[in-house]
């Protein structure tokens, strides 16, 4: 009886929150890139500089501190080796490693160009991973250094970008005997909202930050208002803030 309450309890919620909204569904429009650590040798490397030059290259090696990206080596045009401090460029779009056996989404964002950087719609629409330059101090505790860091919501980027955490821990995965039910999820991922500086978000101070980072937009405090707010559904809040964020814009210039 115990167990029938809860459930029944957590679906009232759920239902109150999302209304009619398949909240599975949403989650998958939500759902963040996979964290990569490898990269295609067989597909180019899109390279911005601050200064605005373009390269395109092979990636020959990438050179990482803590995880996060701090150097490339390239081979430009065919025969050129170049050598890429992080604090050089603006943003990097590589193919993720097994990119020959990537099999393309159609999901919810089947309109690239309306979601995160416009310039960018024809690398992330084709699969690459996109990486931008910001100050990072790492686990809100180190010196504040330049790096590479992955966005892994970049067709929704535009209000609040959230970037990989590589040395996050997982949550534990649900299953029954050897059945696997539901992998882990990251328990800390770094995310920046507007120009604010970039935050080591973890599962354990979610709560601290959720306020700050969302509910500075009436239309997603009516919706979460009394909504009990999970870790899990990151994406989805990012989601909904970016769509109501941009919704308020668009009534504001008319």
């Amino acid at each position: 009886m115990k167990v029938k309450l809860v459930a029944t309890a957590l679906f009232m919620t759920a239902t109150m929150c999302f209304g009619q909204e398949d909240l599975k569904e949403r989650e998958k429009q939500a759902a963040f890139d996979p964290a990569y650590s490898s990269y295609s040798r067989k597909k180019p490397a899109y390279i911005t500089l601050k200064d605005g030059t373009k390269i395109e290259g092979d990636i020959k090696d990438v050179d990482r501190k803590k995880g996060q990206i701090e150097r490339l080596k390239i081979i430009e045009n065919g025969k050129k080796k170049v050598k890429i401090e992080a604090t050089e460029i603006a943003d990097l779009y590589m193919a993720p490693s097994g990119f020959d056996q990537f099999n393309k989404q159609a999901t919810y964002f089947n309109d690239a160009t309306k979601w995160g950087k416009s310039d960018a719609s024809k690398h992330i629409s084709k699969g690459y991973t996109m990486y931008t330059n910001q100050m990072v101090s790492l686990k809100n505790k180190k010196k504040p250094t330049e790096y590479l860091m992955q966005v892994i919501n970049p067709k929704y980027s535009q209000k609040i970008e959230v970037y990989s955490d590589p040395w996050a821990k997982q949550t534990a995965s649900i299953g029954v005997g050897s059945l696997k039910l539901a992998g882990g999820i990251a328990k800390s991922y770094y995310i920046k909202k507007g120009d604010e500086k970039v935050l080591w978000l973890t599962k354990k101070d979610f709560d601290e930050h959720f306020e700050s980072l969302f509910m500075d937009n009436e239309k997603f405090k009516a919706k979460y208002a009394d909504h009990k707010f999970k870790w899990s559904l990151l994406g989805v809040y990012v989601l909904d803030y970016t769509e109501f964020s941009m919704e308020t814009e668009t009534v504001e210039s008319k």
